[in-house]
């Protein structure tokens, strides 16, 4: 089986399988990257949680009993804030493998409203299921 995908790999699958196997070491930048890129994840999650708590507290009340709140379309949140308490220097956005430095124009360059917006509302949503349980 091996033999066969070597061969669909062309001239240079040879080649690239014996490096590997004589400089395993690779795969230690491998799982260092991942760390960091785990860490530049859990970053952006934590400003997002902020920028879904600045969404919260903007919701207006529902206009019928028992439903919903209102999330309004868009929010201000302060960018130098939401990073200031960030110990890691990279932010990256979830799933997505681009490493940024972490601060305040980054941050609001790659936070999607959007998306947040969209948390929020789920979140919203399990509060009250809470509530009425």
């Amino acid at each position: 089986m091996s033999q066969w995908l070597l061969t669909l790999s062309g001239e240079w699958g040879p080649q690239l399988l014996a490096w590997y196997q004589a400089n395993s070491w690779v795969n230690l930048l491998f799982v260092a990257y991942g760390l960091v890129l785990l860490l530049a994840w859990r970053n952006y999650d934590h400003i997002q949680e902020q920028a879904i708590a600045v969404f919260l507290a903007a919701a207006k009340p529902a206009d019928e009993p028992g439903g919903l709140p209102v999330l309004p379309e868009s929010i201000t949140l302060e960018w130098p804030q939401a990073v200031a308490g960030l110990r890691f220097p990279l932010l990256a956005r979830r799933g997505n493998f681009g490493l940024y430095r972490c601060t305040a124009d980054n941050a609001e360059r790659l936070l999607h409203m959007r998306l947040t917006r969209m948390a929020a509302e789920r979140k919203l949503e399990r509060q009250q299921k809470r509530k009425q349980l």
